[in-house]
């Protein structure tokens, strides 16, 4: 009987825990979309000739270890596989959204340099 309880009371945990995940996930999508203006940028770049869009997450030059504790939050919380989603479902029909690395090794006076950069593609036709 006693590990029922146990059971019920870490279940009770466990979706605390998510519900809270979810929950904080949410609320700073919901700012950033909104602070980000992101269909008047994409106005603005259609009205320029393009087809699409980035919102840089890391440059190649940019190490994640130099980034303050407020970068990395955002960093973190842009590469969640949740925000392409939101993006696509604000944006709507015809809107295609993806998130794209590019991870590169180059050799530069003998030494090998390692090349990183992410974004998030928005694209439309």
């Amino acid at each position: 009987m006693a590990n029922d309880e146990e059971g019920a009371i870490m279940m009770n945990l466990i979706d605390k825990l998510n519900e809270a995940k979810e929950e904080s996930f949410d609320k700073w999508f919901e700012r950033w979309y909104k602070k980000k203006n992101l269909e008047e940028q994409l106005i603005i770049a259609a009205s320029q000739g393009y087809s699409n869009f980035r919102i840089r997450i890391q440059e190649n030059y940019q190490r994640s270890s130099d980034f303050d504790e407020n970068r990395k939050y955002l960093v973190r919380r842009l590469r969640d596989e949740r925000t392409v989603k939101n993006i696509e479902n604000k944006l709507g029909t015809g809107i295609k959204v993806e998130y794209k690395e590019d991870k590169a090794t180059r050799k530069l006076f003998g030494m090998t340099i390692n090349y990183y950069s992410d974004w998030i593609q928005i694209s439309w036709k």
